[in-house]
């Protein structure tokens, strides 16, 4: 009312003005008075009135009312002023405070955090760390105010406290600032302690109940308090008609959930199924709009989706989701496939259109990398498999993000594309960087080296090349490690990598001492998508000494000193999403190794290594029940052999089943042959297979159960003698690299055996 009657004077004012002077009045000025928080320039952007423009007091209400609908001021009064050359306007302007924070008080269920962030207040808290935590900067507004309060009743009703009360107070802390307290009175929990299935056949009560927001209270499922809410309720009825559609039964009838009160707290829910119905049948498939693709190829997405199968909701919607990424394999990424059924009741049968609109195919146009400040702009950009004028397509973009996470030097990868025009997509290339270099001392222990003292000096990345360096040293009783690693990434601006390596390297094992001094050399070169090749030389100087009187013949007959000169070739295929700690992909590799006389080697023999493994995250079955599990499968062969005038395969390139890297649980070498001391000895043929099913706690913390069965032969494969071991571990993702530490427990135990063993190390899992 105060703001109308100060209108109505003012617009007198200016009336009287007007016919007080016949000719026509110029604004000389325009002058903002009382402004803080708004700037001048944003409050004479909204005002009509300009200096040199003839004044017109309709034009200046009209603003009053503009800059009103701002939401950012709460009192607006205009002073008009005979100036020299013509009127000056003042507006007096009085801001509404700034609601510097919102509060909670009463909220013992609900935390404040959690309010916020249902309210979109907050940020989640891995988000504030990410962003940082701003604060509330809200003009005060009381129709704001009040969706809140009815927010905070709807979030508490959901959650199963019916009858919340809600009230809020304002409590200004200068003249500009205000915090808002909305006081909770919270209601009732209302908990469902039975829940009852009516009225179905084709559909088992637990399989309903399974697809239900209402759930029962449970011990066992770790549910002690089931919420109880109106929109749960609602979503169920959808939820359950959804399942049955999925089933294949379209007229299904199902009546609002009945709600009993019991003893207590507790709710009994009645869910009622009216009528199932006939099951429907899929009748024609068809498919519109497509010309990239024949309808033939496309029906070949799904073997589900025929004529005369049960019809499925769910498919249909795999099938449009796995059409749209077809079309974005090839840079039709603006694809977009709508599915249109059309149900026939008489013969119980659907038929499905899939429409579709292929779109432009999308191109880069600018490639936009940020957070790297130790890594150059060449170093990311080498890896991605987008470049700009390019083709933008879906298959790239998963393959840059996976190619940049394995470079092992980026803690975070987030790759988004930002459509700019209608076929031009700028890719925006966000990084978090992870330490590269370290220096470190510890110790560990095996059953092989007893304790070891270790030291190291590394540097990935070095310079931001994407280069990498190492220096490291153990030492112990019975082992003397020295290593100088150097690998130069895009060696001659190829996607190709140069690795040179020199050691001096000392074991003690059980009946004999091996000592190796060496240098090597590798090229792995990417030579399509995601195959790699390398190839190797090495050459060592092996010395055999210690050999105990009673250590076996084939360990007798290394005595001495034998130079091994060994070229090594292998291809590989790796397409896990992150090579450090996968969660999906499938990774394969096959190497061979020759040692001859034309490489000056003095032992003559071959190996065959072939290796596979397989990464799948249980949440991707298609199921509806949550499993946050990490399942993967590994298995090795390996075949070698000696040939011209070398007898026996040399003793360090046996090949020892049981031990960190191949059946755990067992000692090195301890589930292939042993000599007569019963002590390892190696074998020239092995085979291993790893079970493992994994649990993330963190990104970087990963629990483990595992199953191993493994064995190693000479000259033949025996199945039958694999040795099998069942444990548990962890795996901590840390700036040196990753660590396993694991337990595993003999399944087979033979005499003179322990049960169990720990495996701890650093590197690369299976």
């Amino acid at each position: 009312m105060k703001k109308v009657i100060l209108m109505i004077l003012f617009l007198f004012s200016f009336t009287s003005l007007s016919f007080a002077d016949n000719g026509e009045k110029i604004v000389e000025k325009v002058e903002i008075i009382g402004n803080e928080s708004v700037p001048k320039s944003t409050i004479l952007y909204y005002i009509s009135e300009k200096p040199g423009k003839p004044y017109s007091p309709k034009l200046v209400a009209k603003d009053i009312k503009t800059l009103f609908k701002l939401g950012y001021f709460e009192n607006i009064s205009v002073d008009v002023e005979e100036g020299k050359k013509g009127l000056i306007l003042r507006y007096f302007v009085k801001e509404k405070p700034i609601i510097a924070d919102i509060v909670f008080k009463g909220n013992s269920h609900i935390s404040s955090q959690k309010l916020k962030e249902e309210l979109g207040l907050a940020k989640s808290e891995e988000e504030e760390e990410e962003e940082g935590n701003k604060k509330i900067q809200k003009p005060l507004d009381y129709k704001f105010l009040d969706e809140l309060k009815l927010k905070i009743q709807q979030i508490y009703a959901k959650k199963g406290y019916p009858g919340t009360q809600v009230v809020y107070t304002i409590d200004r802390i200068s003249p500009t600032k205000a915090v808002v307290t909305f006081i909770i009175q919270e209601g009732q929990k209302a908990n469902v302690c039975d829940i009852e299935i009516v009225g179905n056949k084709h559909i088992s009560s637990g399989d309903i109940k399974d697809v239900l927001a209402t759930k029962e209270k449970s011990i066992l499922h770790l549910r002690f308090n089931a919420p109880l809410s109106e929109d749960n309720l609602a979503q169920d009825v959808e939820n359950i008609k959804k399942l049955y559609q999925e089933k294949g039964y379209l007229d299904v009838e199902v009546a609002f959930p009945e709600v009993i009160k019991e003893k207590g707290k507790c709710y009994k829910v009645v869910y009622r199924i009216i009528s199932e119905g006939k099951k429907y049948k899929f009748g024609k498939i068809t498919f519109e709009g497509n010309k990239l693709f024949s309808s033939k190829e496309l029906l070949k997405l799904s073997k589900k989706v025929r004529p005369g199968k049960t019809f499925n909701q769910k498919l249909i919607d795999k099938v449009a989701r796995k059409i749209t990424r077809k079309y974005g394999e090839l840079g039709f990424i603006f694809a977009n496939v709508t599915p249109e059924v059309k149900v026939h009741p008489k013969t119980h049968t659907a038929d499905v259109i899939f429409h579709i609109y292929e779109g432009n195919r999308a191109y880069v146009r600018w490639i936009n990398i940020n957070g790297n400040v130790a890594t150059r702009d060449r170093t990311v950009r080498r890896e991605l498999d987008l470049y700009e004028t390019g083709i933008f397509n879906t298959v790239r973009l998963e393959r840059s993000i996976r190619r940049l996470f394995n470079t092992g030097y980026f803690e975070n990868v987030d790759v988004k594309p930002k459509v700019v025009d209608k076929n031009k997509v700028d890719v925006n290339v966000n990084l978090k960087e992870r330490l590269t270099g370290m220096f470190s001392v510890g110790a560990g222990y095996s059953s092989v080296s007893k304790l070891v003292g270790m030291v190291s000096v590394s540097k990935g990345n070095m310079f931001g090349t994407g280069d990498s360096g190492a220096v490291s040293l153990q030492a112990g009783s019975r082992v003397f490690y020295f290593d100088i690693d150097y690998n130069h990434r895009w060696w001659l601006d190829k996607p190709q990598t140069l690795s040179l390596s020199l050691y001096n390297r000392r074991n003690e094992y059980f009946t004999y001492t091996s000592r190796k001094t060496g240098f090597s050399v590798m090229v792995t070169r990417r030579i399509w998508e995601d195959w790699h090749v390398g190839l190797g030389y090495l050459i060592e100087r092996d010395k055999v000494t210690d050999i105990d009187e009673d250590a076996s013949d084939l360990i007798k007959e290394e005595a001495g000193t034998e130079t091994i000169g060994l070229t090594t070739f292998f291809i590989s295929k790796d397409v896990r999403d992150n090579r450090f700690l996968p969660h999906k992909g499938k990774y394969y590799r096959l190497t061979t190794q020759l040692a001859s006389s034309a490489f000056g080697s003095d032992k003559e023999f071959y190996k065959f290594i072939g290796d596979y493994a397989y990464y799948f995250n249980l949440n991707d079955l298609p199921i509806d029940i949550e499993l946050p599990f990490v399942a993967s499968f590994h298995t090795r062969i390996g075949y070698a052999d000696a040939f011209g005038d070398t007898s026996s395969l040399p003793i360090d390139y046996r090949f020892y089943v049981g031990g960190d890297s191949t059946v755990r649980g067992f000692r090195w070498g301890e589930a292939g042959p042993k000599d007569k001391n019963d002590d390892p000895e190696g074998a020239n043929r092995e085979l291993i297979f790893n079970f493992q099913l994994g649990y993330d706690v963190t990104k970087m913390l990963r629990l483990i159960t595992f199953v191993d069965v493994g064995g190693g032969w000479w000259d033949k494969y025996e199945l039958g003698d694999m040795r099998k071991s069942a444990g548990i571990g962890l795996r901590v993702l840390t700036p040196m690299g990753p660590i396993r530490l694991d337990l595993g427990w003999k399944l087979d135990r033979r005499s003179g055996e322990s049960s169990s063993e720990w495996h701890f190390g650093m590197g690369s899992y299976f």
